[in-house]
């Protein structure tokens, strides 16, 4: 008699079959996406990222790495920062970022207009009117909570002979002192604000998704890093920006499309 047929054997194999089911059915069944993952997972994915992100900023904050990494940029010798009027970075990255903003917006008002004339157009109101409120919740947000907070930029702090104190996120706020008007980062976000592209794709064009995400996070980089460059930003501030922008696209996502199995839990 082979092994595999001898009796106790049978017997075991039969003991583990019934465990594996048993532990099985107390799994959460999850439906499964058209990509081959499940709903449950994505949707994980989509509120992790920007739970790492304000933990990272957190981190960059209280560890030092903000004041370390800005330093560079500041020379201590003529009490300056060199490149705060440069033209890359003042007029280029800053100033005519800004009109690549203002031009994005332009662009959308003669498309979406278009649409109550052109029948070929007609069909992508929705994800038009999807792509303003979610491309311009992010900046807002940012620009609300600019008013909001004591956190001061670079150029204005004492470290860097300034006149007010640093103070990072979870810090008390003296009184007397002015709204800070520096977190998070405001022009950061007129880059970051282009995550709702990555969204827009997936719903138009899912195999060019990753090429919106991408685009929102390299815009939104050159702005961050251009403005950090210049002693208007920590690094930290620019995170918190990119979470935030990135949970209204998400947001709006969810408004517009709440039964998209593709991303949140049935």
């Amino acid at each position: 008699m082979k092994y595999k047929e001898h009796p106790n054997f049978i017997e075991k194999q039969n003991q583990w079959l019934s465990r594996l089911a048993t532990i099985f059915s107390f799994c959460p069944r999850k439906s499964v996406l058209v990509s081959g993952q499940t709903s449950g997972e994505s949707f994980s994915w989509m509120m992790g990222f920007p739970f790492v992100l304000v933990s990272l900023g957190i981190a960059l904050e209280y560890s030092g790495f903000d004041v370390w990494w800005i330093s560079h940029f500041y020379d201590a010798n003529t009490q300056s920062w060199p490149f705060r009027d440069h033209w890359l970075f003042d007029r280029v990255i800053h100033g005519w970022g800004r009109r690549f903003d203002m031009g994005i917006a332009l662009m959308w008002l003669l498309v979406f207009f278009s649409a109550f004339f052109f029948a070929p157009v007609r069909k992508f109101k929705k994800n038009l009117i999807y792509f303003l409120l979610a491309t311009a919740a992010g900046p807002l947000i940012v620009g609300a909570g600019k008013q909001l907070t004591h956190i001061y930029t670079p150029w204005d702090l004492t470290l860097f002979s300034g006149t007010l104190p640093y103070i990072r996120v979870f810090d008390s706020v003296p009184s007397g002192l002015p709204v800070g008007e520096a977190f998070p980062a405001g022009h950061a976000a007129g880059g970051y604000a282009f995550f709702s592209l990555y969204f827009v794709l997936r719903v138009l064009a899912p195999s060019y998704k990753k090429a919106g995400f991408v685009f929102g996070l390299m815009l939104g980089l050159i702005f961050g890093i251009g403005q950090q460059v210049r002693g208007a930003h920590f690094p930290s501030h620019d995170l918190f920006t990119m979470a935030i922008c990135w949970l209204s696209a998400l947001f709006f996502h969810y408004i517009f499309y709440p039964k998209d199995g593709r991303f949140y839990p049935q």
